[in-house]
C-alpha cells in the first residue's frame, strides 16, 4: 500500500541518480548482489550485538535493494534475468534477517497471558512465513494475469522499516528482547494478513476458462 507512493515519489527524486550510476558502468545485478552481501554483513553485526552497526549497514542495504532497480529503469535495461535475480536473493535476504533474530535468542514469548504459551521462535518463523507468502502470492498471481501491486497490508520497504526501527528502538530503551519480540509478532500477524488479502484478491479478479 504505501510503498507504491514511496516508490513512485522516490522514482522522481532519484531518477538522476540511477543514470549517473549507471553511466559510471555500475549494473542493476551488481547492486543487487551487493545488498544480499550488505544484509548477510548486518546480520553477522546483529549475531554479535552490535545493534547500530547492523542497523546503519542494514539501512544502506535497504537503499541498494531499491537502486537496482532504479537504475535498470533510469539506463532502460531491465531484463527478466535481472528481475529474477533480484526476486530470489530478496527471498535470501528475508530469511538471513529473521535467522539472525532467532540464532540471538532474543525472541521469547510475548508479554500477554493468553499468548505466554507460545515460543518466540514460532512468532519468528511465522514473520518468516508471511514475507514469503506475501511474495509468492503476487508472483503466483501475476504469472496468472491477475496484478497485485498494492494489495495488502504490508510489502517488503514496509517490512525492513519496522523491522529495522524494532531493533533501534529497543536497543535505546534498554529491552530489545521484549521490543523485538512485540515487533517480530507485529511482522507474523500483518504478514500472514497480507497473504490471506492477496489470495482474497486474486480469488475475486481471477477469470476461469
Amino acid at each position: 500500500m504505501l510503498s507504491k507512493t514511496l516508490k513512485t515519489a522516490a522514482g522522481k527524486l532519484l531518477d538522476p541518480l540511477g543514470k549517473g550510476l549507471g553511466k559510471i558502468g555500475i549494473k542493476p545485478n551488481h547492486i543487487t548482489i551487493m545488498g544480499l552481501i550488505l544484509t548477510l554483513y548486518a546480520a553477522w553485526l546483529l549475531y554479535n550485538q552490535n545493534i547500530y552497526g547492523a542497523f546503519t549497514v542494514g539501512l544502506i542495504a535497504c537503499l541498494f535493494d531499491g537502486a537496482d532497480g532504479l537504475v535498470a529503469r533510469a539506463t532502460k535495461t531491465t531484463s527478466i534475468r535481472g528481475g529474477y535475480l533480484d526476486a530470489t536473493l530478496d527471498r535470501y535476504a528475508d530469511c538471513i534477517a529473521f535467522s539472525a533474530l532467532i540464532l540471538c535468542d532474543w525472541i521469547n514469548p510475548l508479554p500477554i497471558k493468553p499468548l505466554e504459551f507460545v515460543p518466540g521462535q514460532v512468532w519468528a518463523m511465522a514473520a518468516m512465513i508471511g514475507a514469503f507468502q506475501t511474495s509468492y502470492c503476487r508472483a503466483a498471481a501475476e504469472r496468472l494475469g491477475v496484478t497485485q501491486e498494492g494489495i495488502g497490508l504490508i510489502e517488503r520497504p514496509e517490512r525492513w522499516f519496522i523491522l529495522g526501527m524494532g531493533v533501534l528502538i529497543g536497543e535505546l530503551m534498554g529491552d530489545i528482547e521484549t521490543i523485538i519480540t512485540i515487533v517480530v509478532a507485529i511482522l507474523a500477524v500483518l504478514g500472514n494478513l497480507t497473504a490471506v488479502q492477496r489470495m482474497y484478491h486474486f480469488w475475486n479478479e481471477a477469470k476461469d476458462e
